[in-house]
């Protein structure tokens, strides 16, 4: 069975990610098929043109000379089985070793990577927009985002509105049944919007760590959804592609699984011994740069 599309070449020529995404999503789908008019490939092609290019329903059913029901049943269906399969895209938090050789990171011992809160527009009911609505004045939500060193997701945590604090987000994931997990004696790089707690390490005052476009056509809580796959696919990419054509061209510029029997930290209060640290840690990192030659 092949493509119904006006431009098959153009716009259903599946690259090699393409083509892996599919054998992913039918692997550990769980009952994806075939339909009877629609194959998983295509399938998939219709997901891929909406999430990729931020297209409406009536574009896509031209594209791909379909109904709007079925583009929109297999765009959930998609959406939905991906979303079932979390475990497969999340990846691992690893600490950076005491043998660290990378100039980014070797000062960090024992850190797992970095987060941060970021907000993305959503659409919602004219009476629940004081709700979303943040500080800038923009409808959106608030969503927390746990990166390791390789730049992907270990952690998401999404739905909160945008008028939300990123501290109040923090807090929520740290004490959610399968939440963020922050194993004692390692910890996370943030910037100055949360406290400088065990676990959470903030620059001083004034200075930063180094390290979806406009609102969707879909109810929030579809977006939500949305804006997880998203960083489930982004992990994808970095795992399947060895070079990023988007990352060529920037300059360059110097749900966690934990073991149960783990002790993690459960407060995001500052502490006058984790104030401390940082004092030493930056300090040390000082008087190394004065001894270079």
């Amino acid at each position: 069975m092949a493509f119904r599309t006006r431009s098959n070449r153009r716009i259903l020529a599946l690259n090699a990610v393409q083509q892996i995404t599919i054998d992913i999503v039918v692997e550990h789908s769980g009952g994806l098929t075939t339909t009877k008019h629609v194959i998983v490939p295509e399938q998939v092609a219709i997901f891929l043109s909406i999430i990729a290019h931020h297209k409406k329903n009536c574009v896509v059913k031209h594209d791909f000379l379909r109904s709007g029901r079925t583009v929109s049943k297999h765009f959930h269906a998609i959406l939905n089985t991906i979303y079932k399969i979390t475990h497969i895209f999340l990846a691992k938090a690893i600490p950076i070793a005491d043998d660290c050789a990378d100039p980014r990171w070797r000062w960090f011992k024992g850190c797992l990577g970095a987060f941060d809160g970021t907000f993305i527009d959503v659409r919602v009911l004219e009476i629940e927009k004081g709700r979303y609505r943040t500080r800038k004045g923009q409808v959106a939500v608030n969503v927390l985002g746990v990166c390791n060193p390789n730049m992907q997701f270990i952690y998401v945590l999404f739905g909160w509105e945008g008028s939300a604090a990123d501290s109040r987000v923090l807090r929520d994931a740290i004490h959610q049944p399968h939440g963020f997990r922050v194993p004692s004696g390692n910890y996370y790089l943030c910037d100055n919007g949360y406290a400088n707690a065990d676990g959470f390490l903030t620059p001083y005052r004034r200075v930063r760590w180094g390290i979806l476009r406009s609102q969707s056509f879909y109810p929030v809580e579809t977006e939500n959804k949305i804006i997880f796959v998203c960083c489930l696919l982004h992990n994808f990419l970095r795992n399947e592609m060895l070079d990023d054509p988007f990352e060529l061209e920037i300059p360059d510029e110097a749900n966690a699984c934990v073991d149960a029997n783990v002790e993690c930290i459960a407060s995001i209060d500052t502490t006058t011994a984790w104030t401390t640290w940082r004092d030493q840690l930056a300090t040390s990192m000082y008087n190394e740069w004065l001894s270079r030659p």
